[in-house]
């Protein structure tokens, strides 16, 4: 059975001591909101913490985010990552290089008070965009296995640089059946390196948790899923809930039925995506979740993933409305 926060006699303590705890109810609080509860009755609030972190190990849909920190001088609470849902499990830095001593002491809050992971994407397409469109034109000589190599070693120096619990694996890669034999052959050399690199990093750095994201289809070599805790198939360029549909029956194999989750696309931090509503006018986060409730292939999905939710906290009815919602609708909290 899926469960929520069993916060129901810290509730009832907290609504006879503090006037101002009505958002206990909720399985996702907010710091700014309960941050009396932690200053005039620090032993309730290392309760709550206490059934946060005792949460993370019930049976229940995963949440990911990933969270816009490019902001270092926070002049707004959706600035502040200790200010995201209490609720979200694993949450994964855009920006995950050059953090300021404040980022560092929120993922320290995050991950001891709260039990919430912290982990980063190294993404595949993204290097091979940026070799594309910045690196090949002014360095015509670069190959691009050179600028991947280079890459991926930058990246992964950031396990060592910072705390972080994990990180996910990002590759869509593309189908190989229209590819001719020249085409079929650099891309496998691509992915081997990419895939390589990583493998060989981990097998010399255990205790690191992997995560994937993308479409585990294009892959020719798949040995790497078996590492992955959770497989997140990329559904950011969604328009219906249907198309989460398909993108699972593509990438669909029995042998890892227990680890699928969906990512849709969430409200940016600046400007708008158009992938964050549907052409019903469905937010996507309200179509995962009611997609997710809902057996898939005859299997539970395991996990739901928003990219990029920052901006939702801007909502003049509730903080994070949209993520809250999509939250309580996969987990609802017992009362």
């Amino acid at each position: 059975m899926k469960k929520g926060i069993n916060i129901g006699v810290l509730l009832m303590a907290a609504t006879l001591t503090l006037a101002s705890c009505d958002d206990w109810t909720d399985v996702d609080n907010q710091k700014f909101e309960y941050g009396n509860v932690e200053e005039e009755n620090p032993e309730l609030y290392a309760e709550y913490l206490a059934s946060l972190r005792a949460y993370r190990k019930s049976d229940h849909t995963q949440i990911y985010a990933w969270y816009d920190n490019s902001v270092k001088v926070p002049v707004s609470r959706a600035h502040y990552l200790r200010d995201i849902p209490d609720s979200i499990d694993v949450v994964s830095l855009i920006y995950p290089d050059k953090l300021t001593q404040s980022e560092l002491e929120q993922i320290a809050e995050l991950q001891n008070d709260k039990g919430m992971k912290v982990i980063y994407t190294i993404d595949f397409d993204r290097m091979k965009s940026d070799y594309t469109n910045n690196i090949a034109p002014n360095d015509p000589d670069r190959t691009f296995r050179s600028y991947l190599t280079d890459s991926l070693s930058y990246a992964l120096s950031l396990l060592k640089k910072y705390p972080y619990d994990g990180i996910c694996i990002g590759y869509t890669g593309e189908q190989t059946t229209l590819m001719d034999e020249e085409e079929k052959k650099e891309y496998m050399e691509n992915e081997n390196c990419f895939i390589g690199i990583l493998k060989d990093w981990c097998s010399r750095n255990e205790g690191v948790e992997l995560t994937f994201l993308g479409s585990p289809e294009n892959l020719l070599d798949q040995s790497i899923l078996a590492d992955c805790s959770m497989l997140l198939l990329d559904g950011r360029t969604a328009t219906a809930t249907n198309e989460l549909t398909t993108l699972l029956t593509r990438a669909y194999q029995s042998e890892y039925a227990d680890r699928y989750g969906m990512v849709v696309t969430g409200l940016p931090l600046s400007g708008t995506n158009k992938y964050s509503t549907y052409t019903d006018g469905t937010p996507a986060t309200d179509a995962v979740a009611a997609w997710a409730n809902t057996p898939q292939q005859g299997t539970r999905i395991r996990a739901v993933g928003v990219y990029d939710f920052s901006g939702d906290y801007f909502n003049a009815v509730n903080t994070y409305k949209n993520m809250r919602n999509m939250i309580s609708t996969l987990n609802p909290s017992i009362k």
